[in-house]
Parts: C-alpha cells; sequence; structure tokens
C-alpha cells in the first residue's frame, strides 16, 4: 500500500489564513451590500417582540407576530405586500391561475352538488367526469355533512392536493351511482373566459380576457386561430373589463403580437429610465387586424399598459369608461426555497407617449396640477375613445356575466340537458342587446373594418417621376 507525502505545516497555515480571509470579507461585503436595521427600532422591535410573547393576557404565537409585523412594513404603498407561508398557495394560484386538483366546475343546486363541465383535458375530463354528475362522496366523506352553503368550498377542498395522488368520487349519475379515480395533475385556470363570434356573416371577433396569468397572450392567439378557422376575422373587440392586470411580460406579449413598430412601455424608478419595451415584427401575428378594446374602471395595471399602447398608435379604439389608473409595476421578489413572496413596486410605466396615467398618486394630490413633466390627468387611467357610462343594473349584469366561463363546445348539449334537470341557466356571453358598450364596441369595429378594407381595395395612386426631358 502506497502511502500519500504528507504536506508542510506552512501550508496549513497559509490555508487557514486565507479561509479566515475570506470569511471576513464575505461579512463586509454583505454589511456593505445590505443596509442594517437602524437603532433603536432594532433593539426596540426584538423587545417589544419579547414582551408581548411573556406578558400578554392571551398566549401569543411568535411566528404569526412576525408575519403581521412583516406585513405591516411591506405595505409601504397600496400595491406591495408580503405574502407569508401560510397564504403562498393561494397568492400563487390567482397569480398564475394554476393549481393542483381535478379541474372541473361544479355549483351546488338544491340539495346536490352538480359538475357544469370539466375543463378541456383536464384530470377529471379524462377520468370520465360529465355534465350533470352530482358529487356525492370524496373520499368517503358525504357532501351532505356539509351546510348547503359550504358544500362548493368544502369540496372543492377535497378534491385538491398533490399532482399524480388520487381521490376517489363517489358519483350519481342518472339513477345509478358508482365510484370514479381521478388522478389529480396541473390544471391552469383559463384567462380567456369568452370567444365568440358577434356576427357570424361578419366575421367580427369577441374575447374575454380575464387576466394576464402565464401563458395569457398564448391562449388570446390560440382564441383568434380558433374563430378565423372557418376564414379570416374582419375585426376583434378584445374586451378588458374587470381585467385587473398581471404579469408585464405577458401583457408585452400580446402587445407586439398586434402592434408592429416603435414603443411598447417604458418603465422609470426615481426618474431614471429603466427599460424602454419595444415592438418586434417578428412577432406581430396581426398587425392589419382592426382591433377595439373595452375597458371600464376594473381595467387596471397590465390592461393599461396594453389599451395605451395600441391606443397611442392608433392601433385600436377605446370603448368604456375611464381605466383605473394603476400606473406601477410591481417586481415579485424570492429567496431560494424559502415559502414566502415580497411585492413590491419598483418603477412606474409610461406609454408611448410618455403618459404616465398612475391614479394613486394623482387621489394623494387631492386634485393639485402635476408635477413638472409629468403627463398624467388629474383622475389618472386612461380615458376611452368613445365614452360610454353604463347604469348600475348594466354593471352588475355585465361583471355577473364575465365572471362566468364559456362552456367547452363538446359539453355544451350535456349542460343544456343538466341545466334543465336541476333547474339553472346555461351561461351566454355578453350581448350587445343588452350591454351598451359592446353595442358602441361593435359599431366602431364594423366602422373599421369597412375603413380597413375599403383602404386595401384602393389601388395606390400611379408614381410621377420626373422624365428628364
Amino acid at each position: 500500500m502506497e502511502q500519500q507525502p504528507r504536506l508542510p505545516l506552512w501550508f496549513f497555515a497559509v490555508n487557514c489564513a486565507v479561509v479566515l480571509l475570506a470569511f471576513v470579507l464575505g461579512h463586509q461585503l454583505a454589511g456593505w451590500s445590505r443596509p442594517k436595521l437602524p437603532s433603536p427600532q432594532s433593539q426596540a422591535f426584538d423587545l417589544v417582540y419579547q414582551e408581548i410573547l411573556k406578558s400578554h393576557v392571551d398566549t401569543q404565537d411568535g411566528a404569526a407576530l412576525l408575519d403581521r409585523a412583516i406585513s405591516a412594513m411591506a405595505r409601504v404603498d397600496d400595491y406591495s405586500l408580503y405574502v407569508p407561508p401560510r397564504e403562498l398557495e393561494r397568492y400563487e394560484e390567482s397569480s398564475t391561475g394554476r393549481y393542483e386538483g381535478i379541474g372541473v366546475l361544479q355549483q351546488v343546486h338544491g340539495e346536490a352538488l352538480v359538475v357544469h363541465f370539466p375543463f378541456p383535458d383536464s384530470p377529471a375530463e379524462r377520468a370520465g367526469l360529465r355534465p350533470g354528475d352530482c358529487i356525492v362522496a370524496v373520499d368517503g366523506t358525504a357532501v351532505a355533512s356539509f351546510p348547503a352553503e359550504l358544500r362548493n368550498a368544502k369540496v372543492r377542498e377535497l378534491v385538491r392536493g398533490p399532482a399524480d395522488s388520487a381521490v376517489t368520487l363517489r358519483v350519481r349519475r342518472d339513477d345509478a351511482e358508482f365510484d370514479l379515480a381521478v388522478r389529480r395533475g396541473a390544471v391552469q385556470r383559463p384567462a380567456v373566459k369568452w370567444a365568440h363570434l358577434l356576427s357570424p356573416g361578419g366575421r367580427l371577433g369577441y374575447l374575454h380576457l380575464s387576466d394576464f396569468h402565464g401563458g395569457a397572450a398564448a391562449e388570446v392567439l390560440a382564441a383568434i386561430e380558433r374563430l378565423a378557422a372557418d376564414g379570416p376575422l374582419r375585426g376583434l373587440v378584445l374586451d378588458l373589463r374587470h381585467n385587473l392586470g398581471g404579469s408585464l411580460d405577458e401583457c408585452v406579449r400580446l402587445a407586439r403580437a398586434f402592434q408592429p413598430s416603435g414603443t411598447i412601455v417604458s418603465t422609470r424608478r426615481r426618474d431614471q429610465v429603466l427599460t424602454t419595451l419595444a415592438a418586434d415584427p417578428s412577432q406581430c401575428r396581426h398587425a392589419q387586424l382592426p382591433l377595439v378594446l373595452l375597458v371600464n374602471h376594473e381595467s387596471a395595471s397590465a390592461s393599461e399598459v396594453l389599451a395605451g399602447c395600441l391606443q397611442d398608435h392608433g392601433r385600436a379604439a377605446l370603448v368604456g369608461t375611464r381605466t383605473f389608473g394603476k400606473g406601477f409595476v410591481n417586481t415579485v421578489y424570492t429567496w431560494g426555497s424559502l415559502p414566502f413572496r415580497l411585492k413590491l413596486t419598483t418603477a412606474h410605466y409610461y406609454t408611448p407617449n410618455g403618459r404616465n396615467i398612475d391614479g394613486m398618486t394623482q387621489r394623494r394630490r387631492n386634485g393639485s396640477s402635476t408635477a413638472p413633466g409629468e403627463a398624467a390627468p388629474a383622475a389618472g387611467g386612461i380615458a376611452p375613445d368613445f365614452e360610454v357610462p353604463a347604469s348600475e343594473a348594466e354593471r352588475l349584469a355585465i361583471a355577473t356575466t364575465l365572471a362566468e366561463i364559456e362552456p367547452p363546445a363538446q359539453h355544451l348539449a350535456a349542460l343544456a340537458k343538466a341545466a334543465a334537470v336541476h333547474g339553472f341557466a346555461v351561461p351566454l356571453p355578453p350581448q350587445a342587446t343588452t350591454d351598451p358598450q359592446l353595442a358602441k364596441a361593435l359599431e366602431v369595429l364594423a366602422a373599421r373594418a369597412d375603413a380597413a378594407e375599403t383602404s386595401s381595395a384602393t389601388p395606390p395612386a400611379p408614381s410621377q417621376v420626373p422624365s428628364g426631358r
């Protein structure tokens, strides 16, 4: 057996010195790059925390106390927030539209919990769940054991779980009961809630985009392709009412699909331009498609980025009422695998024409004039090209309709049969006859489509080249 030669003592001494020096420098650099907690506040924080745990009349949860303290610190404005571990799953679902479960829309009707329809290609659809099926029990827990007003929510909790795990549903179909095993999986909530032709003969399309979660732009483009399956669209109404925003990246992807050139949006922080995001001709798939955007006071953030871009470039007409006025970029911070998030306002965004539509700052100024160089209106938000107010009853009806999800075509007949049995209405898309904003949007879109066709049909004027004589 061979013996390795021994290293000299000086090697160990130098090596230890290098490690110690790296440790000291690392701590010093960390201190330089990260602000320290100020004193006496840091001392007060520790002392108050300890005293509450020791002396409060009721026993306190230390982790909950710290979550409350961090949450209060994070609320530096109306849009920044701290997401503690216990709320992380719900936050991720609301921001991404993704969850793990079976993917089914169900409602309580009378005493029965009725399946309206499974989402396309969801675990529920693959397992054979159908519209009209009544869920009787979940993994042996009877649905009837829950109060009627809680049944839907309780069953939704029970059927959710990690992907690839199994859940057993006791199902009543017609006069028979049977067990149905469903293997849970990842489910993507649709961002496009409604997609249909407003006037089939006129080839004018309609889409309602509910938010800008991951994949929203691809959903819109896929929906346009479906609407154009039997012939090209002459125009499109993109409904952004009650769309509170979401991913700026998804918004920019969608804007690039319609806008062939120029600026999409720019962001600034502390009077410094951070980024300018431009159109990309290679990504512009619908440069000539006439567009009308529907907006209202519930159109915010990414909705306003898209609306402001297409309005500034003259690419789309806006119909409805003034938008909300959220002119901020929010960045979500994560630290490795730590189970919390920080959503922080990090920049203002500006439309291509330099409009800062922030309404929060304007409202805080109580109607005072804007600061030098700002182009934001006193009310904030984006004013539509065609102002169309709606009555309170009309607003409520519009919000109720847009909150629904369009039934998949393959399940529509079965859903209608279930609706007749259980006495509920099959949801219908927004109708121009009862929605004055949609009626105006359709009118404006038809005019824009006619103008576009006239323009393309008009031959160019002959060029006049000097003869040189």
